[in-house]
Order: C-alpha cells, then structure tokens, then sequence
C-alpha cells in the first residue's frame, strides 16, 4: 500500500499507540483473544477485556487461566500484578472507555455446514449503536469472504465515518493453541481494510507486538488469506489420509514409503492420521466456499478433502474392528483404551477433535471405552480413568489418538505385559513398530494394517 499522509485524527490515535498511550479492548478472551490481550499487555497497553462467558470471567478475576496454554499463567499474573490487565462484562462500557477495538469472538459451524456468524454480528450491532470518534475496530474472527464490506462495515458507519473519524480493519488471527504467544510475535501478520488510512493505524498497532513482516492488503484479499492458508493443510492432509489408505490396500507401511518419497527435495509429504481437528481446519474449508456467488461453480477437491478428513476416525474404528477379529475376539465384548481426546499434541483444547466420533462409534460397538489424556478430562461418553496405565492395564486394543510427549516415553514392553489382548493402533506413530513387532504386539497403524507375522 502506499505511503499517504493521515489527517489529524487519525495522527493522534497512531501518536497514542506510538507512546503506549492508548487503551485496548478486547472482545471474545477465548484461546485467541485472551493471548492477544495478554501479548498488547505486555508491550504496554492498558487492556479491557470482555467476554459473555461468567465462569470465564470469574476465573480471570480471581488470577487463574481458563484454558492451558504455554506461559499463560505466568504472563496473566504478571499483568494484573502491573495493574494493566482488567476484564468487565459490560460490553458498552468497555467499548467507550478504549481507544481500540479487537474482536476475537467465535464463528463456528452450525446445521447444513454454514458458519454461524450470530455473536460477531451481535457485536456488531452494539458497536453500530455506539460512538467510535477517534477509535479503531480490528476483526480478528476467521469470516467467510465478504462480511467485512458487506456486514461489518455497514454496521460502523450506521453513526460513524470510517476512515475519516475512525477507522476499521481485518486482521486475520495466524496462531496455533499451543504455541500462541510465539506465533503471535514471530508469524507475519495481514491487514486487510477498504480506506488506506485504516490500514496504516492498525498496522502502526500491530507493529507493537509483532517481530515480523506485515501486509496491508484489500480486506477481500485477507478474508480469503486466512481460509485458503488452513485449506492448504486441509487439503495436503486429507491427501496423506488417502495415501495411507492405499498404502493398507498394497500391504505396505505408508511410514517406510514416507522416508522414500521425502527424500525427494519438491515432495514433503505428511504423516495419515485420524483427520483434523481445532477450531479451523474443518471449518476454514467451508467459510472459503460460503459465498453466494461461488454457487456456480464445483470445488470437488475441496470438498472431497472435507469428506475424507472427517471420514478417518470412522476408518480407525474399522481398524480396531479388523485386529479384533483376526484374533478371533468380537468388539461387543471388548475394552477399548484411547490415549488423548485433545486434537492435537500437548494442548487441552478438543473442539472438532477426531477423538469424539472414535469413541462415539466404539461405544456404539459395543466395547467398554477407557480414555485418558493428561490436558484435559473430557471424554466424549468414555470412561475417564486417572492415567495411561488405569487405561492399558486389562485393555484389549490401544488406540493413540494424541501424541502427547507424556506418551511417548511409555515401555512398550510393559504395555504388551500389562494388556489383555495387546493390540496397539497407533494413529500417531509415537512406538516403533519394527519393536513392537519384536515383543509380539499386534500393531497397527493408519497406513499400516499388515497381519503380525509369526
């Protein structure tokens, strides 16, 4: 974007981000907005935060972090402790008492896979109603292409001249529960927005937290960024399934062809698993293809890596079905043992994780469904137990759904004494086959179902 020249008012907001001077508000705390407040906290902005959920609230008033997340709990305390950290659950009060305006609410699926915009297009509504001379509104909500011009931006301009008197931009979240504050700072960041000015204000926010490089774009370019980046992995994913899938049918270990074909300096392939899960790889694919005008048009690839993603963990209980049965056992009359329930390795968080439907349809099986992760204690209908041994001891087939480092370090030779019926399938590949093999384990794998030798 070029360089241009702000006008008075929007010169003084950037003077007050520039001196730290000016107050944030961040709406929506969950696993995205609250490390956002905390990382503006700690570069020096005074933050006001505000969510709908009570229990959320009453837990960040007493110090305590409502979600695991690396560094969390140290940088919350440091916050409150300087006296810059606040939250309220009087939306207009945090609104009018802050300069900035950062939106970070949910947009999840809902019925006939259409995303469900409601609390985002609440939000807005309330800010239409309200004042926001001299302020900045950033969207950081993943959207499907178009909500910015089309929904946002009406909603602004209902009492406000944006661009002019305030200003608004989208600026697309690009971090991964996990590793939060790191990708906050080092992963570049996108600024998408219909007046100039707009861009050149959060950009000046942003370069407050942010290390690495920074695009100001049109706000069409970044709504579709964001959803073509997470279905680029979905889609890259969904292919590894289907290798893997090919892999069983020649009879081959889809890891032995992983290391030949990678070796390959134009090919990185990834490792077949359960699908995706979190709060955007199976929803992102969706908003890309939500706008009206694509209705026209086929996205077979798309959609069919949507199909083939969400049909894994159902390929997994076949998996568990098919060892049963080699070994002359029937899964009605079986204990089932899965080691993670998070969607993915050293996090708590299970939105859309492949574990629901694993466990589901086991226990529609029929089998007694023991489940164990250290992050978190759902268990989607299974039987908690208190740790990965309450969970394989007696068991019948293993299944490791998540690689949580605390599994890797578990004896495989324990695990075949301890085992009822030692059948291990490892969606995750954290055991070496080749040694389980060795100790007589009936192991398996997404890309792996050949029959133990004897």
């Amino acid at each position: 974007m070029e360089k241009i020249h702000l006008n008075m008012t929007s010169k003084s907001l950037s003077e007050k981000i520039h001196n730290l001077e000016a107050k944030v508000c961040v709406i929506g705390l969950g696993q995205v907005g609250l490390p956002t407040a905390l990382t503006f906290c700690k570069a020096g902005f005074d933050i006001i935060g505000h969510d709908i959920n009570k229990n959320l609230l009453e837990a960040l008033a007493s110090g305590k972090a409502p979600f695991e997340e690396p560094g969390l709990q140290l940088l919350l305390d440091s916050c409150i402790q300087k006296g810059r950290f606040h939250t309220t659950h009087d939306l207009i009060k945090a609104v009018e008492t802050s300069d900035i305006i950062i939106v970070c609410v949910g947009t999840p699926l809902k019925e006939k896979i259409i995303p469900d915009l409601s609390v985002l297009e609440k939000i807005c509504y309330s800010l239409s109603e309200l004042s926001l001379n001299e302020k900045l509104v950033i969207i950081e909500s993943s959207i499907p292409p178009g909500t910015f011009e089309g929904s946002v931006l009406p909603a602004l301009r209902k009492k406000n001249d944006v661009g002019i008197n305030c200003w608004a931009s989208f600026v697309p979240e690009r971090l991964a529960p996990g590793q939060a504050f790191l990708e906050i700072r080092s992963t570049p960041r996108v600024i998408g927005c219909v007046d100039n000015e707009s861009g050149v204000v959060a950009k000046h926010l942003y370069e407050k937290i942010v290390d690495s490089e920074i695009f100001v774009t049109q706000a069409r370019v970044a709504e579709i960024s964001k959803l073509v980046e997470n279905t680029f992995r979905d889609v890259n994913v969904a292919f590894a399934n289907e290798i893997g899938l090919i892999c069983e049918g020649y009879g081959i270990d889809v890891n032995e062809l992983l290391k030949i074909c990678n070796s390959h300096p134009r090919v990185n392939l990834h490792q077949p698993g359960t699908g995706v899960g979190g709060p955007c790889l199976p929803k992102d694919p969706y908003l890309l293809l939500t706008a009206k005008d694509l209705e026209q048009f086929e996205y077979n690839i798309i959609l069919q890596a949507r199909k083939i993603n969400d049909n894994m963990p159902f390929h997994v209980v076949k998996i568990v079905k098919n060892a049963l049965e080699e070994l002359n056992k029937s899964i009605k009359d079986s204990t089932v043992s899965i080691l993670g329930v998070a969607y993915k390795a050293n996090v708590s968080d299970t939105r859309f994780s492949p574990a629901e439907n694993i466990i589901s349809e086991l226990i529609k099986s029929g089998s007694e469904v023991l489940v164990f992760d250290p992050m978190t204690k759902e268990n989607f209908g299974g039987k908690s137990v208190l740790d990965s041994w309450s969970a394989i001891s007696n068991s019948d087939v293993l299944v490791v759904v998540t690689d949580h480092d605390e599994f890797k370090t578990l004896d495989l030779e324990k695990i075949k004494n301890t085992m009822k019926t030692p059948i291990i399938v490892d969606c995750r590949r954290i055991f070496d086959r080749k040694k389980a093999e060795s100790l007589g384990i009936h192991y398996l794998a997404v890309g792996y179902t050949k029959k133990l030798k004897h």
